[in-house]
């Protein structure tokens, strides 16, 4: 973290290529657009491995939100609870991992998804 903005890299182990996290990377955006993604660059161990590096503007004064809280946010986003907690969908895209760890509230009660994993249907 530095000058309010969070990196985050990745190894793609959950993801499985760098072409599948940049489209998922894209969904986050267009879904969740105020904690949009951009990749900043790249790491990795030479010969070896290669490790995208995300960026994400830090959410200041925030804490995890509760899970009803998080509910009602995806609902008004148009999303549907499935029978699993903390897992949306929307006819489009499958959303889950939405969990207070992965949602924060500001002050003023507005809702971040900073983290979440999402599928095009």
């Amino acid at each position: 973290m530095a000058n309010d903005i969070i990196y985050k890299v990745n190894n793609l182990l959950n993801c499985g290529s760098i072409i599948h996290l940049l489209e998922r990377t894209i969904w986050h955006n267009a879904i969740f657009y105020e904690t949009a993604y951009s990749l900043y660059g790249f790491t990795g161990f030479e010969g070896r491995t290669i490790m995208p590096i995300l960026q994400q503007r830090l959410i200041k004064n925030a804490r995890p939100a509760t899970q009803v809280m998080i509910d009602t946010y995806l609902a008004a986003l148009g999303f549907v609870k499935t029978s699993r907690t903390g897992h949306f969908t929307n006819g489009t895209y499958e959303v889950w991992d939405l969990f207070p760890r992965n949602v924060l509230v500001d002050s003023e009660g507005d809702l971040y998804v900073v983290d979440a994993e999402i599928r095009k249907l």
